[in-house]
């Protein structure tokens, strides 16, 4: 069986659609990296390396494109759209006419129902041309290679944008593995095969392709009238790349229209207003931050015995743990992480002596590459993400095989003194909500990583007036970042009347509680 490269991203929200990527001849999936971002906001995204490209292994030169789908159906999602470029989009019909029951939609990209073309098909590419391309892959890959790049951005109109992607990977050059992609390309005949998918069809195509001629649509149409066809104006073999605004819109809107995805919904939390918020408060968040200096040493005692480098910590703000985690860790690589610049640039100045590496990036979409960190230790920020299932598939990916990660959390029971009081005040959201402990457990399972150990506790502080608190709150960047909060200021009667709700959590000791409900984990990936 060939090693397979899989790598998972899950999606801004956590009921979206399942979305399988797979990439062309002596391409990987790399090239799809640039249109993610956007796509992660309605799907689950799945990537693969076909064997032979990218980080996956060769095959024998006689395994055919069958064995090739039963081993990729072993690893991809039971129920799925799946996306195909070119020869992807050949192997992703193939999976959606032979196994209906998973795959929703298809969706193929500058790809033909075959490759070369025969007096019955004969919008394909002709026998001698791809002869002479085989001999040329034969003779010289890197020529070959080159000449190939030279087609794919043949008359599109944003070559130079196409081509400054493409410059950036380090594909494959073994002519043993590209001569195999070609064999599956000229191998596989899907002309009965869109005859028999009973999903919904979108072939995009770009007008400007000399490797897949955008007159292929014509025939398409008459063979297929109930697949729908999109033709790119001014693009080249890569539309995804030429176009990635009407690539993302278009993909968007075929599932939408086909009932494949739900409407996009508003986010729970603004990302950049926590970048903003906790980068304002970082010269007055330490002196604040009690609690989470509480939170955060006790958090260091999860960590294993034997340390193992590199060490991330994922939402290091200002840079409390740095020092105890350097002794930790001895001389290892420390990687300090932060959505928030002014928070680094704070640990920055005021931790010099503690070598780090800085990174200014979202748990949710770290950039950083898969299996390459030893330990994460996060301390209360992965509350701040917004949908749960892509930071915890995030430190899946990034952690090598048996890597640990230890977490800090809040849950929902966190300030409820609060959300309480204002409740009896007003219908808004003005305490940030925290998810329930089945969905975070939820969230890490799906992610693949397995729980060793679940803490609970509950963190008690306590202030002589309600003012205390809430400038303490803003003071170390808390400030309510969620969807449906008031809009302006704060009347003062809104004020006064919160202020007469709380005084009935006032203890018997005269003073006003507030309650974090913390959870600590310590994760290992298998």
């Amino acid at each position: 069986m060939t090693a397979i490269f899989r790598e998972y991203l899950a999606a801004y929200r956590g009921d979206a659609t399942e979305l399988v990527l797979l990439h062309g001849w002596a391409s990987d999936s790399e090239i799809w990296r640039s249109v993610i971002p956007a796509l992660r906001k309605h799907f689950h995204i799945t990537l693969i390396d076909l064997p032979g490209f990218g980080r996956s292994a060769g095959c024998p030169s006689d395994t055919s494109a069958e064995e090739i789908i039963e081993q990729l159906l072993t690893m991809l999602p039971a129920s799925a759209i799946y996306c195909g470029w070119s020869l992807g989009g050949m192997f992703a019909t193939a999976i959606a006419a032979n196994h209906p029951e998973r795959v929703v939609g298809l969706i193929t990209v500058a790809t033909n129902a075959v490759f070369v073309a025969d007096e019955k098909w004969l919008s394909a590419m002709p026998q001698h041309d791809f002869s002479a391309f085989q001999a040329s892959i034969e003779k010289n890959a890197t020529k070959g290679l080159r000449r190939f790049n030279l087609l794919q951005l043949h008359g599109d109109k944003r070559a130079d944008n196409v081509q400054a992607v493409l410059s950036n990977r380090n594909v494959s050059t073994r002519s043993c593995d590209l001569l195999q992609g070609l064999a599956w390309l000229v191998g596989i005949d899907n002309r009965d095969a869109l005859h028999a998918i009973v999903c919904p069809v979108l072939h995009v195509l770009g007008a400007e392709d000399v490797i897949t001629p955008s007159g292929v649509a014509e025939q398409l149409n008459s063979a297929y009238p109930n697949h729908e066809c999109a033709i790119f104006s001014g693009c080249g073999h890569i539309p995804f790349l030429s176009s990635p605004s009407e690539f993302i819109s278009t993909v968007v809107n075929f599932a939408t229209s086909r009932c494949l995805i739900k409407e996009t919904q508003s986010y729970l939390l603004d990302k950049g207003n926590i970048g903003r918020s906790f980068s304002r408060a970082a010269a007055s968040y330490n002196e604040a931050a009690v609690v989470q200096r509480r939170i955060a040493d006790r958090l260091i005692t999860l960590l294993p015995s034997s340390s193992s480098a590199p060490l991330m910590d994922l939402g290091c703000g200002t840079g409390y743990s740095l020092g105890a985690l350097r002794q930790y860790l001895g001389d290892g690589e420390i990687i300090a992480a932060d959505i928030a610049p002014g928070m680094l640039s704070y640990a920055k100045n005021h931790y010099v002596d503690v070598a780090c590496s800085w990174l200014c990036g979202d748990a949710e979409d770290l950039p950083l590459a898969d299996n390459s960190v030893g330990q994460i230790f996060s301390s209360l920020a992965l509350q701040w993400c917004e949908n749960l299932p892509a930071p915890y598939a995030e430190i899946e990916r990034v952690l090598k095989p048996g890597g640990i990660a230890v977490l800090a959390t809040l849950g929902p029971g966190t300030l409820f003194e609060l959300r309480e009081a204002w409740r009896k005040v007003d219908g808004y959201s003005h305490v940030n909500k925290f998810p329930a402990r089945e969905e975070v457990r939820s969230a890490i399972q799906y992610a693949g990583l397995h729980i060793d150990e679940w803490q609970e506790d509950t963190e008690l502080m306590e202030y002589e007036r309600l003012s205390d608190l809430t400038r303490e709150l803003k003071s170390i960047g808390a400030h309510n970042v969620n969807s449906g909060r008031p809009s302006g200021l704060t009347g003062r009667k809104r004020i006064q009347s919160l202020t007469i709700e709380y005084e009935h959590f006032r203890t018997h000791n005269g003073l006003l509680p507030a309650s974090y409900q913390v959870w600590y984990l310590r994760c290992r990936k298998a």
